[in-house]
C-alpha cells in the first residue's frame, strides 16, 4: 500500500512538471510567433519606405563645386611618379614567397607569341595582382634561371578572344630579387630625364591642368560625391539594406569569377581574411552606402519630378546584360534578378545629369571660370 502511495506521488510529480514544462513551452511558441509576426509586420511597413524620411538633404541645387586640383591631388600623383620610377638593390638568391622579384617575360598561345602579355616587371610573389598560377611560378627559383610555365586565362580577363579563355605558356628570366628601394628626389634633374619638362614648377603645372581636365570629364560625379556628403541618412529600411548586402557580395563574386580567382582571394585583396573577415568588417559599411546613395537619388528625384524614361531603362538593361551573358541565359532573366540595381542606377543617372545641370562647376581663372 505505501508503495502504491509513493507510485502516486511520483507519477503526480511527473505530471505536474510535465505540465509546467508544456505550459514554458506554449508560452515560448507563442512569443516566438508573435515575435515573428511583429518582425513581418515592421519589414512590410519598412518596405513601404518614404525616401525624404529616411533622409535628410543637404544642399543640392546650386552649389559650387570645385574642378581644380589640389595640392594633395598634385602630391598623389608626384607619389604615384617617383613610385613609378623607384629602383631597387638587385639581389641574388632564391626567390620565395612575399619577395618581389624582377623578370622578364613572354606568353605564347598555341606557339604564337602575344605582345600584350610579354614585358620586364617587378613582381610581389604573393600578391594576387597577376594570373593565379603567374606569381607562384617564381617559387624556389634562382636568380638568372630561365623557367617555363603555362597559365590558365579566364574569359573576360583581357577582353581580348585570343588570351581569354586560353593556356599562356610563359617564358621568363629572374634577373634579381629586389632589395631596399632606391627613391629618385623629385627635382629639376629628375624631371628633366623623365619628361619633356624642364623643372618641377613646369611638371607641377602639367598635372594641375591634366588633372583639372579628367574632373571637368568627371564632373557629375564630383557633384554626386558633395551632395551626399551633404546629406544625412536617418533611416536605414532593412529590406534595403537586405538587398544592398546581397548586392555588394554579388559583386564580389562576379569579380572572383572573372578573374578566376577563389572568393576569399578576392575578400583578400581588400584587406580581409576571407569572406567571412569582409562580412563581419566591411559588408555593413558598403552596404549603407550603397542604400544612402539610393535614397538621395529618390529624394531628390521626388522633390524634382524627376523620372527616367522606359527607353533609357531598356538601354541601360540591355548594355549591362552585355557584360553578364556568361551568368544568365536570357536579359529577361538578368533584368529580374537585377530589377532593384538596374532601377536605382538609371534613376541615379537621371539625377547626376540634372546636378550636371544646376550645379555652378568652378575651374581654373586660366580656363575663364
Amino acid at each position: 500500500m505505501a508503495k502504491d502511495k509513493k507510485k502516486a506521488v511520483i507519477v503526480a510529480a511527473a505530471v505536474f512538471i510535465v505540465g509546467i514544462l508544456v505550459g514554458i513551452f506554449a508560452v515560448n511558441g507563442y512569443q516566438a510567433v508573435e515575435k515573428k509576426k511583429e518582425a513581418k509586420k515592421e519589414e512590410e511597413a519598412e518596405a513601404n519606405y518614404v525616401a525624404e524620411e529616411c533622409v535628410t538633404l543637404g544642399e543640392y541645387k546650386g552649389i559650387d563645386i570645385s574642378l581644380v586640383p589640389t595640392d594633395e591631388d598634385i602630391q598623389i600623383e608626384v607619389d604615384s611618379l617617383l613610385e613609378e620610377h623607384t629602383e631597387y638593390e638587385q639581389k641574388k638568391g632564391i626567390a620565395e614567397e612575399y619577395d618581389t622579384v624582377y623578370a622578364e617575360f613572354e606568353g605564347y598561345v598555341d606557339g604564337k607569341k602575344q605582345e600584350s602579355t610579354c614585358g620586364r616587371e617587378n613582381i610581389t610573389i604573393g600578391s594576387g595582382d597577376w594570373l593565379p598560377g603567374f606569381e607562384e611560378a617564381f617559387i624556389g627559383v634562382k636568380t638568372g634561371t630561365k623557367i617555363k610555365f603555362s597559365v590558365d586565362v579566364p574569359e573576360g580577363v583581357y577582353g581580348d578572344p585570343e588570351l581569354d579563355g586560353h593556356t599562356i605558356d610563359f617564358k621568363a628570366k629572374l634577373l634579381y630579387i629586389c632589395g631596399d628601394p632606391i627613391v629618385p628626389e623629385y627635382n629639376d634633374e629628375f624631371i628633366e630625364a623623365i619628361s619633356k619638362y624642364k623643372s618641377v614648377k613646369e611638371y607641377n603645372a602639367y598635372l594641375s591642368e591634366k588633372l583639372e581636365k579628367e574632373n571637368v570629364e568627371d564632373k557629375l560625379e564630383f557633384a554626386w560625391t558633395q551632395v551626399l556628403d551633404n546629406s544625412k541618412v536617418n533611416k536605414y529600411p532593412k529590406p534595403l539594406m537586405k538587398a544592398a548586402r546581397k548586392e555588394v557580395l554579388k559583386g564580389y563574386y562576379d569579380l572572383a569569377e572573372i578573374q578566376g580567382y577563389t572568393r576569399d582571394e578576392v575578400f583578400q585583396s581588400v584587406g580581409c581574411e576571407d569572406e567571412q573577415d569582409f562580412k563581419d568588417t566591411q559588408l555593413e559599411e558598403l552596404a549603407q552606402d550603397t542604400v544612402k546613395e539610393g535614397l538621395v537619388a529618390e529624394a531628390i528625384a521626388n522633390k524634382e519630378g524627376l523620372r527616367y524614361t522606359e527607353q533609357e531603362y531598356e538601354d541601360f538593361v540591355k548594355e549591362e546584360y552585355e557584360f553578364n551573358t556568361d551568368s544568365y541565359d536570357t536579359k529577361k532573366a538578368y533584368e529580374k534578378e537585377n530589377r532593384d540595381y538596374l532601377q536605382r542606377t538609371v534613376l541615379m543617372d537621371v539625377v547626376k545629369k540634372w546636378l550636371g545641370e544646376n550645379s555652378n562647376f568652378v575651374v581654373s581663372e586660366e580656363k575663364g571660370a
